[in-house]
């Protein structure tokens, strides 16, 4: 069974009259997942096929004092160091939402030498790689050649490439 940890800005709509739920129900994983539930905090072995499992990230990471929480900065990062380090595949999701995050979580999958697949939503512009994250992409391919790369021009081709990955 694999392991697969997808690291990617959360598509949250910024609705305070809507639940977490509602907010988070069109961001990819949930989608993935088939309920933006599971998405919202840690369960163990969270199936997305017979063969997948979910190990991460998830919007609230469990603090030291047990509550659940979106605002505890350092049980984030060690809950999301901890998810990528057990995961067998890395997936980055670079869309048009800047993530400093999410290039921080391909650093620290090249580091572990995790196989890492990168998808990224095309732009305009006058780089080969048509992405604001160009220089992350090509610096992932250089320290691991065997880094996969995909774009993408709408969601219904990153649905087609997660569907082909999972």
């Amino acid at each position: 069974m694999k392991k697969i940890y997808f690291a990617g800005k959360f598509n949250k709509k910024e609705d305070e009259n809507l639940s977490l739920f509602e907010q988070l129900k069109d961001d990819y994983r949930s989608k993935l997942l088939k309920s933006p539930v599971y998405l919202t905090k840690p369960h163990p072995n969270l199936k997305i096929t017979e063969n997948t499992i979910y190990s991460g990230p998830f919007y609230c990471e469990e603090a030291s004092n047990g509550d659940f929480t979106s605002t505890d900065c350092d049980a984030i990062i060690k809950a999301e160091y901890k998810a990528i380090k057990q995961a067998d595949i890395l997936v980055v999701v670079f869309d048009t939402c800047f993530s400093v995050g999410s290039i921080v979580e391909l650093s620290w999958g090249l580091d572990l030498n995790k196989e890492i697949i990168i998808l990224y939503k095309e732009e305009k512009g006058a780089y080969q790689i048509k992405s604001e994250y160009w220089f992350a992409i090509l610096n992932a391919k250089l320290k691991n050649p065997k880094t996969l790369v995909f774009s993408f021009k709408n969601n219904t081709e990153l649905e087609a490439h997660l569907s082909n990955i999972i």
